[in-house]
């Protein structure tokens, strides 16, 4: 009899264990989910991530996305800086990345910063991150530059702002 209890006792741990485990990957698989056409695309990004998957509220989810925007935001204004100094005509290059992307990481920042105070505010914030790359982009057009590198990271940093404000929107108002 002991050693059938040990046994249930044992499995009801491995039973709990599993279970809470698969709660934190379901944060950001509820995020996912409301990304509609994007779920399945927002379901590869964040499998690759350790922190979104290690994520233990949706308050830790938010910001984890939160601060990849910022990180990501930076480094494409980062590589728009070193083509805006390769292209010096480039008055879209400039614009993209002197004023449009200090736009993306500043609400990315922001979004952040009220993230503990007024999560409605936070999610309008992460939202309005993806202005920029959507500015870059007709900026970039008026001049018919056809970059695919930029293109590329323009998606990214949108798709970021999208998952930015679905993970923000999981917060109590």
């Amino acid at each position: 009899m002991n050693a059938s209890k040990c046994l249930l006792f044992t499995l009801s741990l491995i039973l709990l264990s599993q279970a809470a485990r698969s709660s934190s990957s379901n944060l950001y698989e509820s995020v996912c989910q409301d990304a509609g056409e994007y779920s399945q695309r927002c379901l590869d990004f964040f499998k690759g991530e350790p922190k979104v998957a290690s994520a233990k509220s949706f308050k830790k989810l938010a910001k984890v996305v939160l601060e990849m925007g910022v990180k990501k935001g930076t480094e494409v204004q980062n590589m728009l800086k070193e083509m805006s100094k390769e292209n010096p005509n480039s008055a879209a290059l400039k614009q993209c990345a002197n004023e449009h992307y200090d736009g993306v990481v500043a609400s990315f920042k922001s979004s952040l910063g009220e993230l503990e105070q007024d999560a409605l505010t936070a999610s309008y914030d992460a939202k309005v991150a993806s202005d920029g790359p959507t500015t870059c982009d007709r900026a970039l057009a008026s001049e018919n530059i056809n970059n695919p590198t930029i293109t590329n990271a323009n998606k990214d940093v949108s798709f970021l702002s999208i998952l930015s404000f679905f993970a923000v929107s999981k917060l109590p108002v």
